[in-house]
């Protein structure tokens, strides 16, 4: 087995990321079979395809729906059918990851713009206390953390980011209003996760996820609309979305995976056998 340390292991997967992608585009431009069946599969099979195309490695940045901003998308495959329809399908070589990785201030900017919401200031206030972005959150631990628990006491003060369980001791109000409001917006943190991210032009959002690995990792090939996905999340959230219990609830369960700290940023992993079983939920 190779052992990678996190800056080799990122740039492995990058590197392999795209390979899978050019490996998936050939596929479809020079199997006319397998092309025919991926279109039955998505309910296109009066279409053809005329051509894919993949940013890979020299991928460029899109607009934001944050002003004077780039971004990337969350789209890594494009097919072109000859209706003139566009398929932006996410590619996902791995059963689970990072899906969106932000800082605290810039998804609340991000969420609000997108979905012309407004976050309550309560929320807001818990979600910068629980990501590292809030001023007072050292005075807070050394206040409320729970000092028996060392090894968790020590390791909200090194990243400045309270756990739940300190979360619910300074303030009530603020542990339940996170919850609840990430309850209630499951779904549009769904979409914001798998096709939106910051991308402020439509016609660059996500409209599959597909789960396809051609570098023998896995032998996964599922595909996911992601409109069918965020109704299932809306439906299963006020049951599948709650704070963990380990190291005293750094971590946010969803229905699609989970949120939880790192490098100061909100990251937000998406699991493939949550999205199979919200699937088979559906299908039932």
């Amino acid at each position: 087995m190779i052992h990678r340390d996190r800056s080799t292991g990122w740039k492995h997967a990058k590197l392999s990321g795209h390979e899978n992608e050019e490996r998936i585009k050939n596929l479809l431009d020079n199997n006319a079979e397998y092309a025919k069946d991926f279109l039955k599969r998505i309910n296109h099979q009066n279409e053809i395809i005329l051509e894919t195309s993949i940013g890979g490695l020299h991928e460029t940045e899109v607009p934001s729906v944050l002003d004077q901003k780039k971004t990337k998308s969350k789209t890594d495959l494009k097919v072109f059918l000859n209706n003139k329809t566009t398929l932006n399908i996410s590619i996902k070589k791995s059963l689970g990851g990072q899906v969106y990785f932000v800082r605290a201030g810039l998804f609340i900017q991000t969420f609000e713009k997108q979905f012309n919401k407004v976050i309550p200031t309560v929320v807001k206030r818990a979600i910068c206390l629980f990501w590292a972005a809030a001023d007072d959150s050292i005075e807070i631990i050394n206040n409320y953390g729970d000092k028996t628990d060392v090894k968790n006491y020590n390791m909200q003060l090194r990243h400045k980011s309270i756990n739940a369980t300190t979360l619910k001791k300074y303030n009530d109000e603020l542990y339940n209003a996170m919850l609840k409001w990430f309850i209630e917006n499951a779904s549009e943190i769904a979409l914001l996760s798998f096709s939106m991210g910051a991308v402020g032009d439509k016609s660059e959002w996500s409209h599959l996820i597909w789960y396809k690995n051609m570098l023998d990792e896995n032998d996964i090939d599922a595909l996911f609309a992601i409109e069918d996905l965020c109704l299932a999340v809306k439906e299963c959230a006020a049951k599948d979305t709650f704070y963990s219990t380990k190291n005293g609830g750094t971590t946010i369960q969803l229905p699609f995976g989970f949120v939880q700290w790192h490098q100061e940023q909100m990251q937000f992993h998406h699991s493939y056998n949550k999205i199979l079983n919200l699937q088979s939920k559906k299908s039932t």
